[in-house]
């Protein structure tokens, strides 16, 4: 029987079995012709690959959610409980990736609130002019560890022609020499999420109904109420 294991201890094990002093190559043959690969792109997708290759070799239990949507991957045989999402970025670099859609994200947490609760193993990485791969760190948070303002926004997104597109990370990396803190809280997230959401939509009515949704969902399959802190900070989201 498949050891279920949580996303921090993966990170563990990862560890302990010399991640970081490993060196990697992606080659694609074809035709005869071998073809080391040096895009980031396609270095995070084969990542994702490796990672679940590794959870194989050690009877580890994982599940894979099929056409790309969330999470990557269930850790658990629940489908609310043990939800990881797998990111990776160009460690001599900001972290870019795309957190999630914000409209989608919003739709979600909605109807799924239990998703605020996800893991996301989080893969640092460099490679040379000859393709090495190596892994400089690994890290393992929950979505408001890595999310966090803006300069002139509470929540740091992408936006394309002022539209808002994706939730993006902040560098919350201590040597990254970060101006801008990460949400300290689950609670300050959401604040986040419900001022850019109501910027948005211009409708009150509209993000008090999402919020309740989200709140009263969480409370249900997580057991906290965060409904009282929430409305301390925000007295118009009734």
């Amino acid at each position: 029987m498949s050891t279920i294991l949580s996303a921090a201890k993966i990170k563990e094990l990862l560890e302990r079995e010399g991640i970081y002093n490993s060196i990697g190559k992606i080659v694609i043959t074809l035709n005869g012709i071998n073809v080391t690969i040096k895009k980031n792109d396609i270095i995070g997708n084969a990542l994702q690959e490796w990672l679940e290759g590794f959870l194989v070799s050690h009877d580890i239990y994982f599940r894979p959610q099929p056409l790309q949507e969330f999470p990557d991957l269930y850790l658990g045989e629940s489908n609310t409980q043990n939800l990881c999402e797998m990111k990776t970025f160009y460690g001599p670099r900001r972290p870019a990736f795309d957190i999630a859609n914000f409209m989608t994200y919003i739709n979600s947490i909605a109807d799924n609130a239990y998703r605020l609760d996800s893991d996301y193993i989080i893969f640092s990485y460099t490679h040379n002019d000859d393709g090495e791969i190596m892994i400089q760190n690994i890290y393992c948070k929950k979505v408001w560890e890595i999310a966090g303002p803006a300069q002139s926004y509470p929540l740091n997104v992408q936006r394309k022609n002022g539209q808002i597109v994706n939730i993006r990370p902040i560098d919350w990396r201590e040597n990254g020499g970060r101006r801008i803190q990460p949400f300290a809280s689950l609670l300050e997230f959401l604040v986040a999420l419900y001022q850019t959401y109501l910027n948005y939509t211009n409708s009150v009515r509209t993000t008090n109904d999402w919020i309740n949704s989200v709140l009263n969902g969480y409370y249900e399959h997580c057991g906290q109420d965060l409904r009282p802190q929430l409305r301390q900070k925000l007295p118009q989201a009734r």
